[in-house]
């Protein structure tokens, strides 16, 4: 995000400098320092002795005749804290200070969670087929102890073994 800073040249006297005593801005902003000269052409030198933690800009030297643009990038990374553009005209007759603040990043909205509830599930079900298969497989047996015969017993068993198989492959 832009932040702009009016510094006005000239404007009282040769070589006056009129800025505003700090300003603020954030990791990743860019400080963009608007040089309006009213008055007469000059040598003006921006410096950022301080500043080596927050950004890359370190000075910069301009022949001013007009208005100008300065950018100053601050880095993503930084953390808060405070450094000074030291604004000079007249070949260092006239310096002014600039501090400028760094703020902390806002910290972002916390999203409320969202609790879905989940269906009740339904109690589980009897296996109709299995549990037929060997109802009647017990009954085949019952059938078989009371009278002796072995075609009981043999119905029962591979009843039994049906129901099973039944339910193995019958399961959800």
């Amino acid at each position: 995000m832009d932040v702009p800073c009016e510094i006005r040249l000239n404007r009282y006297r040769i070589n006056s400098i009129d800025l505003p005593e700090s300003v603020e801005v954030g990791p990743g902003d860019t400080l963009v320092l608007k040089l309006f000269n009213e008055g007469s052409p000059l040598h003006l030198t921006i410096s950022a002795p301080d500043a080596a933690r927050f950004t890359d800009f370190v000075h910069e030297n301009i022949f001013l005749e007009e208005d100008a643009e300065i950018q100053v990038y601050l880095r993503n990374d930084v953390f808060p804290g405070t450094f000074t553009l030291q604004v000079i005209t007249g070949y260092g007759a006239n310096r002014s200070d600039l501090l400028v603040y760094v703020r902390d990043l806002p910290v972002p909205k916390e999203e409320k969670s969202v609790v879905v509830q989940q269906e009740p599930q339904a109690p589980p079900k009897l296996p109709v087929v299995p549990f037929a298969i060997v109802t009647v497989a017990v009954l085949l047996f019952i059938i078989y102890v009371g009278t002796g015969l072995t075609a009981f017993e043999a119905s029962a068993f591979l009843l039994l073994i049906a129901g099973v198989l039944a339910a193995w492959f019958l399961r959800p």
